[in-house]
């Protein structure tokens, strides 16, 4: 493998130019239709004639690791990835982000994607077909669509199991395991990448009756304002993908410029296969633009769903194609885009395993103070480690009506 630099075009993700099919389509969230269109069976078939390339299979284990890497089963079966892609830069991507397999290697596929760069088509598309289990790619480089169109596939099968996929870090510190929810931009890297922690996932992980697993085995770092001074763990990762020469730098000097490399490339951070506690402390970031929210807050029962349920914050530039600004944005799950089902199912889940556990949640401000300055991340990261030592009052009834009246004035 050797470095490489990739400026794609879009430079975000194109949810609008994503389409479902088959009679599991029945399964989807209806209520969000920017993310969850049911398409014409025809356009399938269309589409999928052209998605013949010859291109390179990479073997790619979702879910968990390997078998081949742990002898010791977990409790969650493999879901099993096919990848086709003509691109040499995004197969790379892939290798750093998910547990690969040599296409020697002989394995049953669950999932096939298919992933074409140069084909010619008027805008990205991007299609899922829920009943073959297929999702095609084309007319878009941009390394998340990939990444996130797996967690979505992920997201939509593993409820049916009784277990929870969230769009959340998890880290281990001073004996107690913890989860950050939050969306792009909003901190979930760079705060679960604190020193002091031990890092288990930076983006996406599952929680099932015994505890969480890790469903990536890579990071997707944003590089703005990435220095050793404030970000050091992420920084000595990216200096040492660098020498070993697998650092994916992706849109260089745009708003949502990130860095992909393999977990094992963090010196603080778990490289093996492993079943995880169940959460002690649950946080829910929002990079709140308004200054409504202060900097933490403990919160339970009804305000944790109403919160789960709405995921509060501002959208950051370039998550998106053709967003440019930072807005309120409202994305249930903290991550609505790659949750298919009713958000009902994946926050029954949530307060269910919340109750068992006796989890303690809180609200992360990482956005504007009352007086429009954004919080210090030095700031932030000593009210999390505050969440974690000490029992942190109540509010939440006081967090929940600014909520709702936030609500109402967007």
């Amino acid at each position: 493998m050797t470095n490489i630099n990739i400026t794609t075009n879009p430079t975000g993700r194109s949810p609008e130019n994503k389409y479902f099919f088959g009679h599991k389509t029945k399964c989807l969230d209806k209520t969000r239709p920017k993310y969850y269109k049911v398409g014409d069976m025809k356009d399938w078939e269309k589409f999928f004639d052209l998605m013949t390339p010859k291109v390179t299979a990479i073997g790619a284990w979702a879910r968990e690791h390997s078998p081949y890497r742990e002898p010791l089963r977990l409790e969650t079966c493999n879901t099993k990835f096919t990848i086709h892609t003509n691109d040499a830069r995004h197969e790379q991507f892939v290798r750093n982000m998910f547990d690969v397999l040599s296409t020697e290697s002989r394995f049953s596929t669950d999932w096939t994607i298919w992933h074409n760069t140069e084909l010619k088509v008027p805008h990205p598309k991007i299609y899922v077909n829920l009943d073959k289990k297929n999702m095609l790619i084309a007319g878009t480089t941009f390394l998340g669509e990939i990444k996130k169109g797996i967690f979505g596939i992920i997201s939509f099968e593993l409820p049916r199991d009784g277990i929870l996929p969230m769009h959340c870090s998890a880290f281990t510190y001073n004996d107690t395991t913890n989860l950050m929810f939050g969306l792009s931009g909003t901190g979930k890297t760079t705060l679960s990448s604190d020193p002091d922690y031990r890092l288990i996932s930076d983006d996406e992980v599952s929680w099932n009756s015994k505890g969480i697993e890790m469903i990536e085995t890579g990071c997707y770092a944003k590089s703005e304002g990435l220095t050793p001074e404030t970000h050091k763990t992420i920084f000595d990762a990216v200096e040492k993908a660098k020498t070993e020469e697998c650092l994916v730098i992706e849109n260089p000097g745009v708003s949502n410029a990130r860095l992909s490399y393999p977990i094992t490339c963090v010196e603080n951070a778990y490289h093996e296969p492993k079943q995880f506690d169940h959460p002690q402390n649950i946080f829910f970031l929002t990079m709140d633009a308004k200054g409504v929210f202060p900097p933490y807050s403990k919160i339970c029962g009804t305000t944790v769903r109403r919160f789960f349920e709405t995921g509060y914050t501002s959208q950051m530039p370039g998550t998106e194609a053709g967003d440019n600004e930072i807005k309120p944005l409202f994305s249930p799950c903290y991550g609505s885009p790659f949750m298919p089902r009713p958000v009902k199912e994946y926050s029954d889940l949530l307060m269910k395993k919340i109750d068992e556990n006796e989890c303690n949640v809180y609200l992360i401000n990482t956005g504007m103070d009352k007086d429009g300055e954004r919080f210090a991340l030095d700031f932030t990261r000593k009210c999390v480690k505050m969440c974690i030592e000490n029992n942190i009052e109540d509010r939440s009834w006081e967090v929940l009506k600014t909520l709702e009246d936030l609500i109402k004035d967007i």
